[in-house]
């Protein structure tokens, strides 16, 4: 009998994990909420669960008798994951050192407590307690939801003014209730961004590069970073530490940077899984590492190859987005920009409505780009809003 892997959830970017885990060949059962989701047409199984839902997930692993699990990509399927493998005596990492790193003021808790750089903070529950602290915020600040992901309610705030919309936005995705509102670490570098994947508690590897944003959201990331290989060192060494003091055992995590003018590191997130937009893909484009076979090996208990990165070509993982709300008719690509594509994920058909990119709900497509050079990386990244563009029927007004 085949050796069975339950996937939590069957979106378009986890696709590539669930053909790569047919490939190995194992047994895929998927599961979310959403029966028509692309990824259940090339699992073995499908159950129509939540994944947020941990004890009738549980109730499903252990009646199906799977021998691993994952939440490939997904934020709020990894603390289920971790609390299944936990009952059922999988390979995975503890509910506890999930939870910790999940949960945006649990992780500033630890930093604070373990001695790492972090962003002055305060959590609130409801303006009123927001008030009480509102004298001690110092501008700029980023006002946050403690347990949401992919920019949900994430917002920038530059004056007093600002503040309450930013909580109202933050609070509508808290699944908790919790708002953290924190420091603004200035930098004259781009945030740092990737994966990395730990094994027995020690980060096998990782690699790193800049991220880009409109805004509060990202639009892409690039590698290698425009930092110097010799500083970047030093950060992979960071993120090593806090690793190894989390308690997560293995698995992805999704890293992000930043670093002050004075060489000050500030971990500012480690998600306890891969990233999303197809992050594992641009690993492997950039670094000819699998990230992807070998986050499904340590799922399933084995040992995985995956190593350090040595040489990183440049390439660049652009999301895609649209400026304006309606229908979706077409994706334009210059012909310029289109020689130097590796691979293009598009999310919308023909007619379904898009709105505004402003957070992974508006995310029309992903492209990962190889370049020649850095200088051609970084003009043609400054550029890209005209090189690739969503096609839309305005919606009339």
């Amino acid at each position: 009998m085949k050796e069975r892997i339950l996937m939590l959830g069957g979106a378009m970017a986890q696709i590539p994990a669930i053909k790569r885990a047919k490939e190995m060949g194992l047994y895929v059962i998927t599961c979310d909420y959403l029966p028509d989701n692309p990824g259940h047409k090339f699992s073995d199984e499908y159950k129509n669960i939540s994944t947020i839902e941990q004890e009738e997930v549980l109730e499903y692993a252990a009646k199906k008798g799977i021998d691993g699990i994952i939440a490939y990509a997904s934020d709020p399927s990894a603390r289920t994951c971790a609390y299944i493998s936990d009952k059922l005596g999988l390979a995975g990492s503890s509910y506890e050192s999930v939870r910790r790193l999940f949960r945006k003021d649990l992780f500033r808790e630890f930093q604070r407590k373990e001695g790492f750089n972090f962003p002055y903070f305060n959590v609130v529950t409801n303006l009123e307690e927001m008030r009480e602290i509102e004298d001690k915020i110092v501008f700029p600040c980023m006002v946050k939801p403690v347990d949401s992901s992919g920019s949900k309610g994430v917002t920038k705030v530059n004056n007093h003014a600002e503040l309450d919309k930013a909580f109202q936005a933050a609070i509508s995705y808290s699944h908790c209730g919790r708002v953290i509102i924190e420091e603004f670490i200035p930098s004259p570098y781009c945030q740092l961004h990737g994966d990395g994947v730990v094994a027995n508690g020690k980060l096998q590897f990782i690699a790193l590069g800049d991220q880009r944003f409109l805004n509060t959201v990202p639009i892409g990331t690039s590698l290698p970073s425009q930092i110097d290989s010799d500083f970047m060192e030093k950060v992979n060494m960071e993120v090593a530490r806090f690793i190894e003091r989390s308690g997560f055992d293995c698995g992805g995590v999704n890293v992000e940077v930043r670093v002050t003018g004075g060489g000050q590191i500030y971990i500012i997130e480690i998600g306890p899984r891969t990233g999303g937009n197809y992050v594992p893909q641009l690993m492997q484009l950039a670094t000819g590492e699998d990230e992807v076979t070998a986050v499904l090996q340590l799922a399933m208990g084995t040992e995985s190859k995956i190593r350090m990165p040595g040489q990183i070509k440049c390439c660049f993982q652009y999301i895609i987005g649209s400026g304006k709300n309606g229908k979706f008719q077409r994706l334009y690509v210059d012909q310029y920009i289109q020689d130097k594509i590796e691979k293009i994920y598009i999310h919308k058909q023909p007619g379904d409505y898009v709105g505004t990119y402003q957070n992974s709900n508006g995310v029309v497509g992903v492209a990962l780009i190889k370049f020649s050079d850095p200088n051609e990386m970084e003009e043609d990244i400054k550029n890209i809003g005209n090189y690739i563009q969503v096609i839309v029927d305005e919606e009339k007004r």
